[in-house]
């Protein structure tokens, strides 16, 4: 177990485990730096909030501006001396987790509804894809899965001194999973920490998450998954607490959306003829429903795309025809919650372009893997008014946003990636909550909506439907069901409302 109590420790261990740390401490920069000092760094990863200089731009403070010289005098750099420190004194992430500084006292200090304790501080284990058995000390980089794993830790890491500034205590053990079911289940079945645990996160793969959400279900352990999604199995499990929205609650957030500036008919929603896809399908009309009140509800109109046609043929474009469904008088409205094929999207989209006539208004609502797409040309997001939904947005001239960046950047000597805004606002959140409402604070997160760094947390009870009525219905799980719509407009996605 890493027990956190002076929290402002960097992360150390053994020569393996400093190697380690610097690949994620330097792995953006060019040059290396000495601590503390921000100024000089030049990176090939830029970000505007840095102050970072390039080239042979320096500092006239005549002027008070960077002026462009031929020259630059050459400066003898810091020498790196690596140093072999004692792992008994620092002991390094392993799978079987170890301690980091003094535990603190747990003592129960009362009783809440729910059967919800109220301690002195809490335990709290983090299950993590480390993946420690794949290091490789004579390897340029760390593996990309490691990265992801530091970059949540170090977010949980900052979010632990913001907790110790508030006086809430926890105990957290960082536990490797090694991406491994086998090591997962290993875990639950020996490891005390977790036997221990008044709160569990993580760890991140599909079958990993449901070992972990039926052991918290069978031992009465609050779990929290912070990114994956798994299927609705109606498995009563009122411990488990989803972070990431569902697909079928991205698909509430479409229509909703779609509903309040546009009439049913003027929506068409459009689906591949595969299993995911005209599930969310059938989500979209689900929901079309319920807002206009019941079975008797005019649905939207239905494109259903075959697939049967190869990607690389020449008839893939040609397989798709949206003329039937484009309105001459009226603007025409796509959702599209499709999300595993970047050329369909783009096929769908470019017939859209050269389809619609000149005086034809076309908006688009889609997933939020189109953010990420490369093929795309932003183009067609901007003359089709795309629309996508997401989770994830960090508003640029947010002061938050912009100190926990650069108190990342000062710490660990990298920007700040998206799963490091996800480890802090997590940990931060179920920080908080823990010290409000005690173990069973998931009993109490639908009155306590609250914003963070890159979402809101608005959880919502998700029940299993019963035909003795609709009174005290077993609880599935706990939904984070927040969701950005975010509009593709001067040049990038930003949220609308």
């Amino acid at each position: 177990m890493i027990s956190v109590q002076n929290h402002r420790q960097l992360l150390n261990g053994s020569k393996w485990l400093i190697v380690l740390t610097l690949c994620f401490a330097f792995s953006s920069c060019d040059l290396f730096r000495k601590a503390g000092d921000s100024s000089t760094v030049n990176s090939k990863k830029q970000d505007p909030e840095l102050d970072e200089l390039q080239g042979k731009k320096v500092y006239d403070p005549v002027t008070g501006t960077y002026i462009v010289v031929e020259e630059i005098p050459q400066e003898t750099m810091d020498t790196i001396r690596w140093k072999d420190i004692a792992t008994t004194r620092y002991p390094p992430i392993t799978s079987d987790g170890v301690i980091e500084g003094g535990g603190n006292l747990v003592t129960r200090e009362g009783m809440g509804q729910y059967g919800s304790e109220f301690l002195s501080s809490y335990n709290v284990s983090l299950m993590l894809p480390f993946v420690t058995n794949r290091f490789d000390e004579e390897a340029e980089r760390i593996d990309p899965v490691s990265d992801w794993a530091l970059q949540f830790y170090g977010g949980v890491k900052m979010a632990l001194d913001e907790l110790s500034d508030q006086g809430i205590k926890l105990n957290l053990s960082v536990l490797d999973t090694e991406g491994s079911t086998r090591k997962v289940s290993s875990l639950l079945r020996s490891n005390e920490d977790v036997k221990n645990a008044n709160l569990i996160i993580g760890p991140y793969r599909k079958d990993n998450v449901s070992l972990v959400a039926s052991y918290a279900g069978k031992n009465n352990i609050t779990f929290v998954s912070p990114h994956f999604v798994p299927a609705r199995d109606n498995q009563r499990n009122p411990n488990y607490v989803q972070v990431n929205p569902s697909l079928n609650s991205h698909c509430q957030a479409l229509v909703r959306h779609a509903r309040k500036y546009y009439d049913t008919e003027q929506i068409v929603v459009v689906a591949r003829n595969e299993g995911e896809e005209l599930q969310a399908l059938q989500y979209l009309q689900d929901e079309n429903r319920a807002l206009g009140g019941g079975m008797d509800t005019t649905g939207f109109q239905e494109y259903i795309v075959s697939v049967n046609v190869k990607e690389d043929s020449p008839a893939f474009d040609e397989n798709i025809d949206v003329l039937p469904f484009i309105s001459l008088e009226d603007t025409t409205v796509f959702i599209i919650p499709s999300w595993g094929n970047e050329r369909f999207i783009h096929s769908f989209l470019r017939k859209l372009d050269i389809t619609r006539g000149p005086d034809n208004h076309i908006v688009v609502y889609g997933m939020p893997q189109w953010l990420k797409y490369e093929r795309i040309d932003f183009e067609y997001y901007d003359k089709l008014n795309v629309h996508v939904s997401s989770n994830f947005y960090l508003s640029p001239l947010s002061t938050d946003v912009q100190t926990f960046r650069r108190g990342f950047f000062d710490r660990f000597g990298v920007i700040p990636k998206d799963e490091a805004y996800l480890g802090r606002d997590i940990v931060l959140y179920f920080g908080q909550m823990l010290k409000e409402h005690g173990t069973k604070f998931q009993y109490f997160m639908d009155s306590t909506p609250q914003n963070y760094l890159h979402t809101r947390f608005d959880f919502e009870q998700i029940v299993i439907p019963t035909t003795t009525g609709q009174e005290n219905l077993p609880i599935e799980k706990f939904e984070n069901k927040f969701l950005h719509i975010l509009k593709f407009q001067d040049f990038q996605f930003q949220p609308v409302y």
